[in-house]
C-alpha cells in the first residue's frame, strides 16, 4: 500500500512511553508476535488509520518498547516515518537528549536532526 508523502508529523513520545506500559495485547497480537502467519489474516480485517500521525502512533504501538533505549525506540521510529513518507518528524521528548545520544542517532544515518529548548526532537528525512 503506497502512502502519501506528509510534510511533518508530531509524535509524542512522552505519551507514547505512558501508553506503551499500559498497553494490554489482545490473543491474536501475542499470536502473531511469536507466529507472523496470524498477523496475516488479522491485518486484513484491521481498517488503517487515516491521518499519519496516526498510522505513525499505531505502527510505532507495534514495534517500539519502553524496555527497549531511547536511542533503539527512535531509530526504528525514524525508519517507520520514513516508510510512510513523512519528511519532517517533530518528537516532543520527555526530556533532552545528551549530545552522546545524539551523536549516536546521527552517526545511524539522521544528519538533520536538531534539539531545540522545550525538549523537542526535529528530525528532517
Amino acid at each position: 500500500m503506497e502512502q502519501l508523502s506528509s510534510p511533518s508529523v508530531l509524535f509524542d513520545y512522552t505519551s507514547f512511553l505512558g501508553a506503551s506500559c499500559k498497553k494490554k495485547w489482545t490473543f491474536l497480537e501475542a499470536m502473531s508476535s511469536v507466529a507472523p502467519v496470524f498477523s496475516v489474516a488479522w491485518k486484513d480485517t484491521i481498517q488503517e488509520p487515516q491521518t499519519p500521525e496516526d498510522r505513525l502512533w499505531e505502527k510505532a504501538m507495534q514495534a517500539l518498547s519502553p524496555s527497549h533505549s531511547d536511542e533503539s525506540n527512535l531509530a526504528v521510529l525514524i525508519a517507520i516515518a520514513k516508510e510512510q513518507g513523512i519528511e519532517e518528524l517533530r518528537l516532543v521528548m520527555p526530556y533532552s537528549l545528551e549530545p552522546e545520544q545524539l551523536e549516536l542517532l546521527r552517526s545511524e544515518g539522521l544528519e538533520h536532526i536538531t534539539q531545540d529548548d522545550n525538549d523537542h526532537l526535529i528530525i528532517q528525512l
